[in-house]
């Protein structure tokens, strides 16, 4: 019998469901600190290798590129070759070039290793919300995969905690030190406790998902379409917020300590949304509790926007820009894993993944255009703002299906 099969018949239940929920936590907590270290980074990085705000941008869009490609590359590998499998190459991956980010010589080497780091994070979010997905019963499935991808904010929490002390002490290269070695542990973990789902244990076979073909047949592609726009438009915002609001606070006149401070309100914000919403949609229509929380999202970024005066309105402000963004952000995952069947479900993911880091690259990148350009700030949250209202409104009209599939 197969090992992945065999470690799936030895763990059934509650118990099986609290394994992988926690051990799918852990690799989310990594990924979102390994894709979030170089917004924390990026001022000390700045002043060492004298480096202007614009040439910020690039740094932040190359671990998105490489996040799309892993999205819509490794990814789909978990349909193939199984999810746990696929999530330990993942890990691998990003924890080797995470490290090896320690050692950059200069900005190119550091662009080159942040692709490559890119590419493990990009594959491991779509298998491990396929796997928790797998375990959990469809009324239970939006809030168990909250929990395990609230991760990605607790991963920006433990990454901007870290900086505080060891940014002023060790330099940058130490996060990603850390950021590399963890993942490298955690492998032999994945391998020894994490089961497969046992009915993703059966079907997951070459040649059994038919690919991104089949996402946009005609049973599945209005609702492939709308979370494609929904995930670009979010992840767009998101990741402008996530890679800018601490550099952004010394733009409002803020300290650097104080930008690592709204970066935490940023991120604890973005991981109590995730529960809040997940609770709501167990017991109201999913589409409903996610396009008004995109609708509050619109509104929390004008509020950021305008809280240049007083550092407590600007903390109080990120924090509800991360409640509502990446809490919309997070809860729309659990939509997009109940839309696909289980033999398509990390195609799905990825692919609706892989179209929000197209757009999540174009958020870093306009910001430092907009920096550039000096409009003020207030103009473009506010921008961002209404484009958000458009994901509402694709959230608003998926189908029922989206929201309550098995």
């Amino acid at each position: 019998m197969d090992v992945t099969v065999e470690k799936t018949v030895a763990v059934r239940g509650g118990s099986a469901t609290a394994r992988v929920v926690g051990l799918c936590l852990l690799v989310i907590v990594l990924d979102g600190f390994d894709m979030l270290v170089i917004a924390l980074t990026a001022p000390a990085i700045a002043a060492d290798w004298g480096l202007s705000a614009q040439r910020l941008g690039p740094l932040f869009a190359a671990g998105i590129l490489g996040m799309i490609g892993g999205s819509v590359l490794i990814a789909p590998l978990g349909d193939r070759l199984g999810r746990v499998r696929v999530l330990m190459l993942c890990c691998g991956l990003f924890g080797l070039f995470a490290g090896l980010t320690a050692l950059a010589g200069g900005y190119w080497s550091l662009l080159g290793l942040r692709l490559l780091t890119g590419l493990g994070l990009g594959g491991a979010v779509p298998n491990a919300t396929a796997l928790i997905s797998e375990h959990a019963s469809p009324r239970r499935r939006p809030l168990l995969v909250s929990v395990g991808l609230v991760g990605f904010s607790v991963g920006g929490m433990l990454c901007a905690g870290l900086a505080v002390p060891l940014l002023p002490r060790f330099g940058w290269r130490a996060l990603y030190l850390v950021g590399g070695v963890l993942p490298l542990l955690l492998i032999p973990v994945l391998w020894r406790f994490l089961p497969e789902a046992p009915a993703a244990a059966r079907e997951l076979a070459p040649g059994r998902s038919g690919g991104v073909r089949r996402l946009l047949a005609a049973d599945l592609g209005p609702d492939t379409r709308r979370l494609w726009l929904g995930f670009f438009i979010n992840m767009m915002v998101m990741f402008f917020l996530a890679n800018w609001v601490p550099y952004l606070a010394g733009q409002a006149g803020f300290s650097a300590h104080q930008g690592s401070l709204a970066a935490l309100a940023l991120n604890l914000g973005g991981m109590v949304g995730p529960l809040l919403l997940a609770a709501l949609c167990q017991r109201l229509d999913a589409r409903r509790v996610i396009g008004t929380a995109f609708v509050l999202a619109a509104a929390s970024l004008v509020a950021v926007g305008y809280a240049t005066g007083s550092f407590g309105v600007y903390l109080a402000a990120a924090a509800l820009a991360g409640f509502f963004v990446f809490g919309a952000q997070i809860a729309l995952h659990a939509l997009a894993a109940a839309a696909y069947p289980t033999a398509l479900r990390a195609t799905g993911i990825g692919w609706a993944l892989g179209c929000g880091r197209v757009g999540s690259v174009f958020g870093p990148l306009l910001g430092g255009e907009l920096l550039r350009s000096g409009v003020p700030l207030q103009y473009y949250f506010s921008g961002f703002g209404l484009v958000v209202l458009l994901a509402a409104a694709a959230t608003f009209t998926l189908s029922a299906r989206a929201a309550s599939a098995d």
